[in-house]
């Protein structure tokens, strides 16, 4: 492959494939079909509005990111469109200055932001009014809700959307938050639930995460075989920027030794390149996890947490440790063997699992397929022993352990 050519490959490959940004234009969005209906249904209805939430790195983001293209395809062209992603440091009218300065009128023969009708100081209703001004309807998507810290901006948030909707203003607001239930995001603000629909971002199906991987090799021309296709999404565990992160780096690695055609020797690569190069946001906080003075058995059960049977919300019990860290080990584990592992791991290693009760779950969700990608970097598991349990619908499916043969019996 000439030098020139290779480039172009490259270019392709890192447009297509984007694990450290949300998706912006719809012809690079692939599944989410039923929360993607749902969302463009919302903008539609009168005085409705949309709250999307769910773990973070599951794409909320980006589908908030790509709607207004799919409105502007069904010929909602006339749509004037914002966004705005809160931070600790902002306030209701710093949020609001951000949204009205992405809009414009006509005043007096002089184009104008909407942001300069907005008074100092202002409230539900002065937002309300300041939008009326528009000839249009708009969509605007308000992002990362669950770090506003102020609780008076909360309430007058909540008291924009209610006044929004009471008066059927043409501007849907979407409201994006990482959050397990609505509940967390807009607590004590019941007198809104009749104006928002909710919109939950489970972890994708494995057969949304493949849609992702053929989409994104399609627009690069670049081919991969069957059984790499399909772990390259059983190992992201869910969350699609791991699978453009690995669809990427398997992609460029074939490339760079001339080939178009991604195998399995471009998954280790790339595998390798996740844990050491790559995501290495989550390298300090595992090695604080599993690196001890003595004993081996870290590494081996936070490996088993990550492989264990989860609900939907994430959560697992000492018991479903067992069967994959009986696996991984070679031998029949009980828990009293590891449950101080578990409990070092939420209170003392760096927090990187919390408790509820007798459930835990990985604080971080990210951080859960970084786990068994390390652990198949450090050769604790190998591909051969990864499998995809069937899951129903409505459940998010989970890498395990292959399992078979006689029990493990302890030494």
């Amino acid at each position: 492959m000439e030098t020139v050519q290779k480039y172009v490959f490259f270019k392709k490959i890192n447009e297509a494939f984007t694990p450290e940004a949300p998706i912006n234009h719809k012809d690079l969005f692939a599944g989410r079909e039923r929360e993607r209906d749902k969302v463009i249904n919302t903008i539609f209805q009168r005085g409705a509005h949309v709250i999307m939430f769910g773990e973070r790195g599951v794409g909320k983001t980006s589908l908030a990111n790509t709607i207004f293209d799919f409105i502007v395809m069904v010929g909602g062209s006339n749509f004037g469109m914002a966004r705005v992603t809160c931070s600790r440091a902002m306030n209701f009218e710093s949020i609001w200055r951000m949204i009205l300065g992405q809009f414009s009128i006509e005043w007096e023969e002089k184009v104008m932001p909407l942001s300069t009708w907005l008074p100092e100081n202002p409230h539900s209703e002065n937002v309300r009014e300041t939008l009326s001004f528009m000839s249009n309807p708009s969509i605007i998507v308000i992002d990362e809700i669950n770090e506003i810290a102020d609780a008076t901006t909360l309430k007058a948030l909540a008291d924009t959307v209610k006044t929004l909707s009471d008066n059927s203003i043409p501007t849907t607001l979407i409201l994006v938050g990482v959050a397990d239930s609505v509940d967390q995001l807009i607590a004590d603000h019941a007198s809104i639930d009749r104006a928002l629909i909710q919109v939950r971002m489970p972890r994708m199906s494995k057969k949304e995460l493949l849609e992702v991987i053929d989409k994104g090799l399609a627009s690069c021309e670049i081919q991969v075989e069957k059984e790499v296709r399909e772990r390259l999404a059983d190992y992201s565990q869910g969350l699609p920027s791991y699978t453009h992160l690995l669809a990427r780096e398997a992609a460029l690695a074939a490339v760079k030794v001339g080939r178009i055609k991604i195998n399995e020797v471009d998954l280790r690569t790339a595998v390798k390149e996740a844990v050491d190069n790559q995501l290495g946001m989550h390298l300090t906080a595992y090695t604080n996890a599993v690196s001890v003075p003595r004993g081996t058995m870290f590494r081996p059960v936070l490996l088993a947490c990550a492989l264990a049977e989860k609900d939907e919300k994430g959560f697992f019990y000492a018991k479903d440790v067992m069967p994959p860290l009986c696996e991984i080990v070679g031998k029949k584990i009980e828990i009293p063997a590891f449950a101080r592992h578990l409990k070092d791991f939420s209170e003392r290693r760096g927090t990187i699992l919390e408790q509820k009760g007798r459930k835990y779950r990985f604080r971080k969700p990210l951080m859960e397929p970084f786990v068994i990608l390390r652990g198949l970097a450090d050769n604790l598991i190998n591909e051969g022993q990864l499998s995809r349990p069937s899951a129903s619908s409505s459940e998010p499916e989970q890498l395990s352990l292959l399992y078979g043969g006689a029990p493990l019996e302890s030494e």
